[in-house]
């Protein structure tokens, strides 16, 4: 990047930053959807709790649904799921910084080259 022009610099991290952005939003709309689907999963999980005989009340297959492994993988998963995108995020925000300062390079070296030739 260093070898690039200023323009070219920005131009390139402007194309980084979008990349970087849509990454998160991918990783967000994951993260999200894994965090509804809980309630859907422990809902699946009580009701065939309940129709099997194993849980007699509702609050006992809730017990038995939150403690199960299946539901711990899937908050492991979930939770994995939303590190990844606060990660993205970071990622997309740091190159957002490194794009701005640029601009902002760009925009001091043009106020010098004007103020030289006055």
């Amino acid at each position: 990047i260093k070898q690039m022009s200023s323009h070219d610099q920005r131009q390139h991290l402007s194309e980084m930053v979008r990349v970087a952005e849509r990454a998160w939003a991918a990783r967000e709309d994951n993260a999200s959807r894994l965090e509804e689907g809980r309630s859907i999963l422990l809902a699946e999980m009580k009701i065939n709790l309940r129709a099997e005989g194993v849980s007699k009340s509702n609050a006992d297959a809730e017990d038995a649904a939150k403690t199960s492994d299946q539901f711990k993988s899937y908050l492991r998963t979930m939770h994995d799921a939303r590190r990844a995108a606060n990660e993205a995020r970071a990622d997309w925000r740091a190159l957002e910084r490194d794009y701005w300062a640029t601009v902002s390079s760009e925009a001091s070296e043009r106020a010098q080259m004007r103020m030289s030739r006055s």
